[in-house]
């Protein structure tokens, strides 16, 4: 791995919330705007890196399609500009690791209760490598630029959803182009009208209900436990020329924390339109 020295100005996104700043419902989460200093958020927008550079100049994108840039990817390419690469070092380290765990243990403890059992550390004690690198680990860390594609017609990048359940911690850093004038691309966050079932890792439209959202801006951030509680999704986004732009951050384990449960078959049949809809354009 590419040794970065982390400098005074990195930011740290974590590392002053308290407990207290944690939301429990409808799951473990945590939002906050203007997280870093005016001067510096301006610094790290004008660096982050353009779209030809995240799809490497492949010209074969669609419309409103996530494509990223990995922490691999990122600490190997010298076009990156250096206060970036630091951040994404940080925030795949354990030093970070300490802060997620400093605020989420308990939550993580509430959500899987067996799981440290299973790993054989505690939450704590995890050992930290960043994702795509070699070495033993109970986790491993992504950092990511992440753009979602120009949009031709509208549409939302993913609709009610958990994230896959190898992950138990997920974060986003909005860095939101002040080109960008359209409407939708907000986070919004969903709670259970029933039990939790799903298509895959989409939850139908009848099943939840939006509780809370977080707009789409620049300088703002959110964070929370990944579990079959934390569906979460995104608006959907009026047609626009310029790109969606966020950080994402992901905590993996190497076996699942838990096993999303489905929804029966003659279900699917008799909710077709609504489960074409769940799965917007992924493919199953």
């Amino acid at each position: 791995m590419l040794a970065a020295v982390i400098g005074s100005r990195t930011p740290k996104l974590l590392a002053d919330v308290k407990h207290s700043d944690i939301v429990t419902e409808p799951y473990a989460h945590y939002t906050q705007t203007d997280v870093v200093p005016a001067p510096l958020y301006q610094e790290l927008a004008a660096q982050f890196p353009t779209l030809a550079t995240i799809v490497n100049e492949r010209s074969d994108i669609g419309s409103n399609e996530a494509v990223r840039m990995t922490v691999k990817q990122v600490l190997t390419d010298r076009r990156i500009a250096p206060l970036w690469r630091e951040f994404f070092e940080y925030h795949t380290s354990a030093d970070y690791w300490r802060d997620v765990t400093r605020l989420f243990a308990a939550h993580f403890r509430r959500e899987f209760p067996g799981l440290e059992d299973r790993v054989g550390r505690a939450f704590e004690d995890w050992r930290v490598v960043p994702r795509g690198y070699a070495g033993e680990a109970e986790v491993r860390l992504d950092c990511q630029f992440v753009m979602n594609t120009p949009v031709k017609r509208k549409s939302s990048v993913k609709t009610a959803h958990i994230d896959l359940c190898d992950k138990i911690f997920s974060a986003l850093y909005y860095m939101r182009d002040p080109r960008d004038q359209s409407d939708g691309g907000d986070l919004d966050i969903y709670d259970w009208r029933r039990e939790p079932r799903f298509v895959k890792h989409r939850a139908l439209t009848r099943d939840v209900e939006v509780v809370k959202t977080v707009p789409y801006r620049a300088n703002a951030y959110l964070c929370f436990v990944n579990s079959p509680q934390a569906v979460h999704g995104v608006s959907p986004r009026d047609t626009t020329d310029v790109p969606r732009r966020y950080i994402n951050f992901i905590a993996e384990l190497p076996v699942k924390a838990f096993e999303p449960k489905q929804i029966g078959r003659l279900q699917r049949f008799w909710y077709a339109n609504e489960v074409d809809l769940a799965m917007g354009e992924d493919k199953y």
